[in-house]
């Protein structure tokens, strides 16, 4: 068992002009085989750049609106929801409220959460 403290887990800021957060608090890297997960926070007026993974992504809302969109749709979702993106499948999320958005991700395989680690190096 390994047991990852909010609080303790390693952060990872995305470089500006971009004001993300996010936190690792699962993966290989720290002892999982076959997940990422992490906690990610956008600020009002975020919007990440449209992106795809080698995997299978879940992101679950826990505070603040969010606007999803993909080739096959756009979506608004808000705390308690939450979307599935099938691998190879561009997307984007932005901070679609005038509070924070606060979301847990999860990929599987692990692999794209490096991106997250390098990013931050920058």
């Amino acid at each position: 068992m390994i047991v990852v403290k909010k609080n303790e887990a390693p952060v990872f800021p995305a470089p500006p002009p971009s004001r993300k957060v996010t936190k690792i608090l699962m993966d290989p890297v720290i002892g999982s085989k076959h997940l990422a997960m992490g906690f990610t926070v956008y600020p009002v007026g975020e919007k990440g750049a449209p992106h795809a993974h080698t995997g299978e992504e879940t992101i679950l809302i826990l505070k603040g609106k969010a606007r999803v969109s993909s080739a096959k749709g756009e979506y608004i979702l808000e705390a308690g929801d939450l979307v599935y993106v099938p691998p190879n499948e561009t997307h984007t999320l932005e901070n679609f409220g005038d509070e924070e958005l606060q979301f847990i991700w999860v990929y599987t395989p692990p692999g794209d959460e490096k991106v997250i680690r390098e990013r931050a190096k920058k």
